[in-house]
């Protein structure tokens, strides 16, 4: 018995040492033509049409006292190149990108305008490089 919650003890103690990793959060949502709108989960592939344009709505929430490292640090990799409008041979186009809006005191939003321009699978990686954990999640987008 000792031993079975001796067990339980550590292995709740790595969970609980685990779950404090992330530091921030991350929610997006994309906007389609349409005006129609879908979460966009990390990991999960969302489908979009060759040709048409979206906006990805970002929102940053800080789940901790002082971030230092501010909103505008966000880093975008799609293709493993920072995600610029003057890349325009990348498979999603970036065509507008909002500056960070202070929603509340703790979180910020950013709209991303693009356009779907080349059809195959491509992931779109949301990096936030901080001494408290950070944030590093892969958005997937299939082009049809």
């Amino acid at each position: 018995m000792n031993r079975f919650l001796i067990g339980v003890s550590i292995f709740l103690g790595i969970f609980f040492v685990g779950l404090g990793l992330h530091a921030c959060e991350m929610h997006f949502s994309l906007v389609f033509p349409d005006g129609s709108e879908q979460e966009v989960v990390p990991g999960k592939s969302v489908s979009l049409a060759s040709g048409n344009s979206y906006t990805l709505k970002v929102e940053f929430i800080q789940d901790h006292r002082k971030c230092v490292t501010p909103p505008d640090q966000t880093v975008y990799l799609l293709q493993d190149e920072k995600w610029k409008s003057t890349k325009d041979y990348l498979p999603l186009q970036l065509l507008a990108q909002s500056e960070w809006h202070e929603v509340t005191s703790d979180s910020w939003l950013q709209e991303i305008g693009f356009r779907a321009v080349q059809q195959g699978e491509w992931e779109l990686e949301v990096i936030r490089d901080c001494p408290k954990g950070g944030y590093d999640e892969y958005l997937a987008f299939q082009v049809n």
